[in-house]
């Protein structure tokens, strides 16, 4: 690999624009090159790169100095010797694999998404009446049996059916939150990197007691 320097100055990549160069006077800034991709920046015929014209390569793992590669012709060579680079094949499988995660994407349409999103709100509201009524059973039993709490066992019994009630709640609102950021992403045309970050921002954090009930509940369970 190479880098690009007049002796005092070397190219970096814009850090604003993928793509563009610019120069900088520190050496830990400037960005590596293949022979030919040096090559082709030095002969740049691009107004914008007039201020390259004074600049030589330099070989990353030699020192060697080359101040000739511009005028080189054809690419003879291009890949031989210490013009050679590594190439992790790796890359091949990851991109065959990422390819494949993507064409197997559902992709939903917002006509899909809000269907599943109208069954969602009213499972949501099922079980909201659900826990309701649990509540509402326990009172009532209290209250026909002379303010007396149901025996033990049966407690343990409604709070498993109380915490299968609130497993399906809780999985119901995380699916809601998903389905907003994907209707977001056809709204405002996300790219995939951008989904995947607002997907992940959606995802639920652990819950935060709001009062001191919340941990007496839990020293009890503990």
């Amino acid at each position: 690999m190479f880098i690009l320097t007049d002796g005092k100055n070397y190219v970096m990549e814009n850090p604003m624009k993928q793509g563009a160069y610019i120069s900088t006077t520190s050496p830990i800034q400037a960005k590596e090159f293949t022979w030919k991709q040096a090559r082709s920046l030095l002969r740049s015929k691009k107004k914008s790169m007039g201020w390259i014209k004074t600049f030589y390569t330099i070989d990353q793992d030699t020192g060697k100095v080359e101040k000739d590669v511009k005028y080189c012709k054809g690419n003879g060579g291009a890949y031989i010797g210490r013009n050679d680079v590594g190439f992790d094949d790796s890359i091949i499988d990851m991109i065959f694999k990422e390819t494949k995660s993507v064409i197997g994407l559902a992709g939903w349409s917002m006509t899909q998404l809000k269907t599943y999103e109208e069954e969602l709100n009213i499972g949501l509201s099922k079980y909201d009446s659900a826990e309701s009524d649990i509540g509402h059973a326990l009172q009532k039993y209290k209250e026909d049996n002379g303010g007396k709490n149901a025996q033990a066992h049966k407690m343990a019994k409604i709070g498993y059916l109380l915490g299968e009630i609130r497993e399906k709640h809780k999985n119901i609102k995380q699916c809601l939150d998903y389905i907003k950021v994907m209707e977001d992403a056809i709204t405002y045309g996300y790219t995939i990197e951008k989904i995947k970050l607002e997907l992940t921002k959606a995802k639920h954090v652990e819950y935060k007691g709001r009062t001191e009930y919340y941990q007496m509940a839990l020293k009890l369970l503990d």
